[in-house]
């Protein structure tokens, strides 16, 4: 099949790493792939020139059209162009699936009449029915939570919409060499006597980082506490929610426990560390769990959206409530002091995130889906 794809922008979002993990799961089946988008959002970012570059290396031909800037009468100029320039292109390529990975491009093939495809990433009230969104022939939702707000909010016929989990490369199941790891405990001063507890992900205050703070320094008997490391692997968004974890991190009896590490390939610290929080306020998915649990790592996360579909609690992972930092503390005390416990829970993740959340489950779910258009 020739696959086109609709991508507002190539940018640092889940959205569009989603989009090339679809896109080489899709080339290794043997389909074509073309991409309509803004372009990348920043053209001296390395990380964004890297995944265009990826985009590429794969054969995927990418068309680019002109964004809109300047005053409101230029934006609404541009805006006019760019659309008649997309539905030229798509007449020209006469694709066999449209899949507008950006809802708020789907009026475009809703403009020429022809079936596609859509997907709900986020679940937020941003994402209503308007001017540039449109239901979709089939919609694919990446969560139980996401395919109820396509049905509620967006007013998708239920037997349009499919749940189809996000997945990952097979690669975080492989184990990294112990001198690679040792390096990385050393370069970090990650004491191997103590309990390693991690996060990854943006350092924001909707991350709930002081929620994982609170359940350790007020929950935790002090003699479980005193035998923790935690490490938080990630980038600030903003010079405030640096002020406010170094804060929070001060104020803390654990200070001289906490360490922050610029983020990086998470994989090898999933394997150094004993047990994986997320004790996020807000996700559309939380695909960093999963990464997680498929690389053998005890995997706790908050109840936000995605948590049903990834983990059976006490089975192969465990949910709170998100913001409860005594129900994340009393999960938390019987895992620091039972380390059979731990190996137990993160066996069975990483069993289920290999049989359900790798690129190659998400694609063949996603091409069943594109044959029902074809």
């Amino acid at each position: 099949m020739k696959i086109l794809f609709l991508l507002s922008r190539i940018e640092k979002s889940g959205v569009t790493l989603h989009t090339l993990d679809l896109a080489q799961g899709l080339v290794h089946l043997g389909h074509e792939l073309v991409i309509i988008s803004g372009g990348i959002t920043d053209s001296h970012n390395e990380y964004l020139l890297k995944i265009e570059n990826e985009f590429k290396s794969l054969g995927t031909e990418i068309r680019t059209f002109k964004t809109p800037s300047g005053n409101t009468l230029n934006k609404i100029a541009i805006s006019i162009g760019a659309v008649y320039q997309i539905l030229k292109w798509i007449k020209e390529l006469k694709p066999d699936v449209i899949h507008s990975q950006s809802p708020n491009m789907s009026f475009i093939p809703w403009l020429l009449n022809k079936p596609f495809v859509s997907t709900v990433h986020n679940v937020n009230r941003q994402l209503e029915k308007s001017l540039k969104y449109k239901n979709p022939t089939q919609l694919i939702a990446i969560s139980r939570e996401s395919k109820e707000y396509g049905i509620k909010v967006l007013g998708a016929e239920p037997e349009s919409v499919s749940v189809i989990c996000h997945g990952i490369s097979k690669r975080y199941a492989e184990k990294t060499p112990k001198k690679e790891l040792n390096i990385l405990r050393n370069k970090y001063n990650l004491p191997k006597e103590k309990v390693l507890i991690g996060y990854v992900g943006r350092i924001t205050e909707d991350k709930g980082l002081d929620v994982l703070i609170t359940a350790l320094e007020k929950y935790l008997p002090k003699t479980t506490s005193k035998n923790l490391q935690v490490v938080f692997l990630g980038d600030y968004w903003l010079d405030s929610d640096e002020s406010w974890l170094n804060e929070l991190i001060e104020q803390s009896p654990l200070k001289d426990q906490i360490s922050i590490v610029p983020f990086q390939d998470p994989k090898p610290f999933y394997e150094l560390f004993d047990i994986f929080i997320l004790p996020s306020k807000y996700e559309a998915f939380g695909l960093v769990s999963v990464e997680a649990m498929m690389s053998n790592c005890c995997t706790i996360r908050t109840d936000t959206n995605g948590a049903l579909d990834q983990i059976n609690h006490g089975i192969d992972g465990f949910i709170f409530q998100n913001g409860n930092a005594k129900e994340l503390a009393d999960i938390l005390n019987p895992l620091i002091e039972n380390k059979e416990l731990r190996d137990t829970i993160a066996e069975k993740g990483k069993q289920k995130a290999l049989k359900n959340f790798t690129i190659e489950a998400m694609t063949n779910k996603t091409v069943a889906i594109y044959n029902k258009l074809v």
